[in-house]
């Protein structure tokens, strides 16, 4: 980075999507920076953070499902991180929509980038993005829903394709990572449960919950010649679906996991991904694999520009549907080749690069 100054940077992660997005700008930054992280517990975060074996400041917790927790725990972490901030005292600040590090940054006037994807998140959204500097978002997100916000266009950095290119795009498979997991290349299924303590699915479904329940023990009826990998979003699940199907997890027919470290590789040699919306079917389909979202709300605009753009992707708000179309991605094969498909797509954390350098080059 010539030109650049030598910076202190802070780098905030409030969710598993963040250490895996993120890191790359990480190790791109710590080449010419100074670089930290604080970071929150909630999901898998710590877990991956701890499997990469980086540094970082644990700082508060996810406040549940009730308004009240959430409340506290935005008060609790905000003035944690306010005095770890005013201490550490950073030039710059990324992040991905996180609520107090927004609100830090401006109280203590700490310029920023934040990448959002995720607008229909209204909270989140309405305590960052008055205070972003400058957000990076995918094209295929209508504007609008941004300045519903309040967002001025000239803030917002737009980008032909979307979030997960920019851990994918110099992706390489290595096959020897399914041996820690007694796996064999196309003989598992990897399933995700639905973000039952997100917002936008709070009052639609129980923290437990999930259409999985359903969904793969009819698949199994009718075939069995696969494993099934669950990886849960909260205690909850792990703790329901960990006891309705202890059977099938004694004759290691379903594992059910809290996280799973190496997910791109291994969503890559999986015969098919099935999952509750969200960060990994958008991941699995850019890499190929047969994928399907089972999912309450209509179609979001990535999975759409997915879908548009011939990526192997399938949406479905019932679990029927999804069983029929699992059933027939497990008979066939419907696997292709995407890596030129990905070359044609722009990287959100290139993007973030050039706009930080932008904005620090000395004059």
């Amino acid at each position: 980075m010539g030109g650049v100054k030598i910076l202190k940077i802070w780098l905030d992660f409030c969710e598993p999507k963040s250490v895996t997005m993120l890191r790359s700008l990480y190790d791109k930054l710590l080449e010419s920076h100074d670089v930290f992280i604080t970071a929150r517990d909630f999901d898998s975060t710590f877990y991956l953070l701890d499997k990469w074996g980086v540094d970082y400041i644990p700082v508060g917790k996810y406040g549940g499902k009730d308004l009240i927790g959430k409340l506290r725990s935005y008060s609790e972490r905000l003035s944690e991180l306010i005095e770890i901030i005013y201490n550490e005292n950073p030039e710059f600040l990324f992040c991905i929509t996180s609520p107090e590090a927004l609100r830090v940054s401006f109280g203590l006037q700490i310029p920023n980038i934040m990448f959002n994807d995720e607008p229909r998140s209204y909270g989140p959204c309405s305590m960052t993005l008055p205070y972003a500097n400058q957000v990076i978002v995918p094209k295929c997100i209508p504007l609008e829903w941004y300045f519903e916000y309040g967002l001025k266009e000239e803030k917002i950095i737009r980008f032909n394709g979307i979030d997960e290119v920019g851990w994918l795009s110099n992706f390489e498979p290595n096959e020897e990572i399914l041996k820690n997991l007694n796996l064999s290349k196309e003989n598992y299924v990897i399933c995700r449960t639905e973000p039952t303590k997100a917002g936008y699915l709070v009052n639609e479904m129980e923290p437990h919950e999930t259409q999985l329940a359903t969904i793969i023990p009819e698949i199994i009826q009718k075939t069995t010649d696969f494993k099934f990998l669950i990886i849960t979003r909260n205690e909850e699940q792990f703790d329901f679906l960990t006891k309705k199907f202890e059977s099938r997890i004694k004759e290691d027919k379903i594992l059910v996991y809290r996280g799973l470290e190496n997910l791109s590789q291994i969503m890559y040699f999986a015969k098919l991904v099935l999952t509750g919306g969200g960060t990994m079917v958008r991941e699995s389909a850019l890499l190929g694999v047969p994928s399907i979202e089972f999912f309450p709300l209509e179609t979001y605009p990535q999975e759409q520009f997915l879908i548009d753009n011939g990526f192997p992707l399938k949406h479905f708000h019932d679990a029927k549907d999804s069983i029929k179309q699992a059933l027939e991605y497990l008979e066939g094969n419907y696997r292709i080749d995407t890596s030129k498909k990905i070359e044609e797509l722009e990287n959100p954390i290139v993007i973030g690069i050039e706009e930080f350098e932008k904005r620090v080059k000395t004059e």
